[in-house]
């Protein structure tokens, strides 16, 4: 793949999992703390990959305003699905930092095992590269065969969660991490089924629908499952072909803060993104893609450990871009 990633941070610990990305990409690093020699970088050449720590946010400010002076907001020198923020705590005390237009991507800055997040982290940069709607096959490979679930009608859902629970307990995957899994693909579901849906100006069709009613799930209702697991990573992508994904609403839903942060099914009432910040601090990571009026792919990626407690306490990150 090639090309350089910049990284502007004064942190130690960032160069080391930047690094780690950029060998599973073949890229090269160039390392500016300073924001605005950052931005004068930038002015000089594209780069594939911009990491800024975001931990103080008077850098991400300086940053913001020295794109503007220099490019405009309408520029495309900076484009916001090569922007990676880096913070040291949790999505949902970086509230300020997502509300930024540059934001795309999300992770927390690893305490331990930095080259091996960093090169977990590398191999999903590459396998989303393609945009061509095979990311868990790009990221999985041969390995983990991946396979597609199709549901045909609505009341089919749990079915679909449990045959995802039972392709797990194959896999010989830790009964309560499978259990975790299945009720996280359950959300997914739920807002492609539900939320996802809308008429020519976009409004929710089944806002008010009770979530156990049965429908038949035709044309632009159909929902895609796609599933893998190598023996190290599972990953889910539900797809629905609407494009309706809200930006704003999504990012202000993410970055909720549950005191309970074990995941919970929800029970009802409509909104995409109701329980999603409970699925991103259960464990794994979600990314989106989202084509404008087109489709909305939902991604669930995790490590498997034997211990919940490992599980749970993971590497973790969120993306989320959009195409018009």
């Amino acid at each position: 793949m090639g090309g350089e990633l910049l990284l502007i941070s004064k942190n130690p610990d960032d160069p080391a999992f930047v690094a780690e990305v950029a060998g599973v990409l073949d890229a090269t690093v160039v390392t500016e703390p300073n924001p605005v020699q950052a931005v004068e970088l930038l002015a000089q050449k594209s780069f594939h990959g911009i990491f800024i720590d975001v931990a103080e946010l008077d850098a991400l400010k300086a940053f913001e305003m020295e794109v503007q002076k220099r490019f405009g907001l309408l520029g495309d020198q900076v484009q916001a699905a090569r922007v990676h923020f880096i913070g040291n705590g949790p999505i949902h005390e970086k509230r300020d930092a997502i509300q930024s237009f540059f934001f795309a991507a999300f992770y927390e800055r690893p305490q331990e095992n930095i080259e091996e997040a960093g090169s977990f982290y590398g191999r999903i940069m590459r396998a989303q590269e393609p945009q061509n709607g095979r990311t868990i096959e790009n990221f999985l490979g041969e390995e983990g065969g991946v396979q597609p679930l199709f549901i045909e009608r609505s009341g089919q859902k749990q079915d679909a969660v449990e045959a995802i629970r039972n392709y797990l307990a194959l896999g010989q995957v830790p009964h309560r991490v499978a259990n975790t899994i299945a009720n996280i693909s359950d959300e997914l579901l739920m807002n492609a089924l539900y939320d996802a849906p809308g008429d020519e100006f976009g409004r929710p069709i089944y806002a008010v629908t009770a979530r156990d009613a049965d429908r038949p799930l035709q044309g632009r209702e159909q929902v895609e499952i796609k599933l893998g697991f190598d023996g190290t990573f599972f990953a889910i992508a539900v797809t629905d072909q609407f494009g309706n994904l809200d930006r704003a609403r999504l990012l202000n839903h993410i970055s909720i803060n549950y005191k309970d942060t074990e995941y919970k099914l929800r029970k009802g009432g409509a909104g995409a993104g109701l329980g999603l910040a409970t699925v991103l601090q259960t464990g794994g990571s979600l990314i989106y893609h989202c084509e404008e009026g087109r489709k909305t792919e939902a991604i669930f990626v995790t490590r498997i450990f034997e211990n919940y407690r490992d599980f749970k306490s993971q590497f973790r990150f969120f993306a989320a871009r959009f195409y018009v």
